[in-house]
């Protein structure tokens, strides 16, 4: 419930001011560059307005999402909320092998999956260490929260929060399933007992949530924002060269390449090519599409979306989004934190396996039904 209130709130206070920003920032200064650089060759502007603004530019529009969700954050930690809340859900930890030591990294996971990772440090028990850590990336780190956040209300309108928490609770539904899984077969059934200090509440104080939003919204522009930067210029260059136009570039290339296990899922090249970009950092996946898709050329990128891909291969893409491998950082973290290459290419074969069986399961009940494939 607590949760879900987070969500609703994020929603309805957030999407609002970042429309206004696409719209109202991002487009205009696009537009301005296009202009202004008319004389200069064409790859210039491309470069410069598409390549650059199309797709970092979209890391402005992330910064309302951002604060909203690390202020809600920042005020359970700071009123002792999560430490109580690990207590409590003790006894349904154990479902998984794990114990409510863990529901701490988990719940960090919520904010970025490698601290998360990190966190699982403090688990005493090795099994129960290795596990939290194979089971983190399910949970939907703060930049799968802003992909969600974006399309949402593309697709769905008034009803984007009521999807958006159906997504989460379906990552969090997968968690526990995967969970229970590893815990009957590869890790025997092991349990450990749990035992910690419960905080009193306490008011929040101001100062610290607002130190607890400015670092985190802060570290997350400067680490997104530069892996953006970089990745949509290559991204943007692959999709101009060799030419002429996307569809006849090295990144049509590639899509088509695996356009045969994206018809299962319902996706088309720009979707699995946006996917596979999501794997470097997850906001990548909208810079993606913002050059995929070619956003300001007819409308904002919200608008060009909604009128180019159906609701059911939304939904498809939505359910590989979450549960898609975690980005770089967090592989290398895992590998890090587990000394092992074996266990690390476990986890994320795992996740690969998850995110195309649910999407592929998502789309296939969306046609079968009729559901959202015009």
């Amino acid at each position: 419930a607590v949760f879900a209130l987070v969500f609703g709130l994020t929603f309805q206070l957030g999407a609002p001011v970042q429309s206004c920003l696409e719209a109202g920032v991002v487009e205009p200064v696009r537009g301005w560059v296009s202009r202004s650089l008319s004389g200069t060759p064409p790859w210039v502007v491309g470069l410069l307005a598409d390549g650059v603004l199309g797709g970092a530019g979209i890391v402005v529009t992330f910064v309302p999402i951002l604060v909203l969700f690390f202020a809600a954050m920042g005020l359970m930690e700071d009123t002792g909320y999560l430490a109580r809340a690990a207590y409590v859900v003790d006894r349904y930890m154990h479902g998984l092998g794990l114990h409510g030591k863990s529901f701490m990294p988990l719940c960090l996971g919520f904010g970025c999956n490698v601290p998360a990772v990190m966190g699982a440090r403090t688990i005493e028990s090795p099994q129960g260490r290795l596990l939290t850590i194979l089971l983190t990336p399910l949970v939907a780190c703060s930049a799968r929260l802003l992909v969600l956040a974006f399309l949402t209300p593309v697709f769905f309108g008034d009803r984007a929060w009521l999807v958006a928490l159906a997504f989460v609770a379906a990552n969090v539904a997968a968690l526990a399933a995967t969970g229970i899984a590893l815990n009957r077969t590869l890790f025997r059934g092991e349990h450990a007992f749990f035992i910690m200090e419960v905080p009193l509440y306490h008011t929040p104080g101001a100062r610290t949530i607002a130190r607890f939003v400015w670092h985190n919204t802060a570290a997350f522009v400067r680490r997104a924002g530069s892996l953006i930067l970089a990745f949509s210029i290559v991204l943007w260059g692959l999709g101009y060269f060799p030419g002429p136009g996307l569809e006849n570039s090295v990144l049509a290339w590639i899509g088509r390449a695996l356009e045969p296990v994206g018809a299962l899922m319902g996706l088309d090249w720009r979707l699995l090519v946006a996917l596979l970009a999501s794997a470097v950092a997850k906001e990548n996946a909208i810079a993606a599409l913002g050059i995929l898709y070619g956003s300001g050329s007819d409308g904002t990128l919200a608008s060009i979306l909604a009128s180019s891909v159906s609701t059911a291969s939304a939904l498809s893409f939505l359910a590989a989004t979450m549960l898609f491998i975690p980005c770089v950082a967090t592989v290398a973290i895992m590998r890090q934190e587990t000394a092992s290459w074996r266990w690390t290419l476990f986890g994320v074969a795992l996740l690969l396996a998850i995110a195309a069986g649910a999407a592929t399961v998502v789309y296939q009940v969306c046609r079968l039904s009729g559901f959202g494939l015009g």
